[in-house]
């Protein structure tokens, strides 16, 4: 017998494609902006977030986890943007220790990052956009 697949069963490997994407977009805006730039990696860091923010709040509410509704979009919103500022301020302190006191060059410290911060990450954004909140 075949078994039929829900929209659960791609969650995963659409939030990861989404977290390729964005982790793309994050490291060529961070690099762009330190190694053309000339800011410190910390504020690119910070910007680099900024640009990819849209992109995976976009990607993960309509693609990831296939939510429509516009009636929940702003609580939505603001949930998922105490989560990425939450990420943020986590990624931007360890990001600071493993290039500082580890001396990791910053670029390798920023990918370990982001893929101990995307476990979490899911197990959260499941949570704010696979129910009617």
């Amino acid at each position: 017998m075949y078994a039929v697949l829900s929209k659960d069963d791609f969650q995963i490997p659409r939030f990861i494609a989404v977290g390729v994407v964005c982790t793309a977009v994050n490291l060529a805006v961070l690099y762009a902006l330190t190694a053309f730039a000339g800011l410190w990696y910390l504020v690119s860091s910070i910007a680099a977030f900024c640009v990819s923010y849209a992109v995976n709040f976009t990607l993960q509410k309509l693609w990831t986890f296939k939510n429509r509704e516009l009636g929940s979009v702003h609580r939505q919103l603001g949930l998922h943007l105490a989560l990425q500022l939450g990420n943020l301020t986590l990624n931007t302190c360890l990001l600071y220790m493993l290039v500082e006191h580890v001396h990791l060059w910053y670029i390798a410290a920023q990918v370990s990052l982001d893929a101990v911060i995307a476990i979490e990450s899911f197990i959260l954004s499941r949570r704010i956009f696979a129910c009617k909140l």
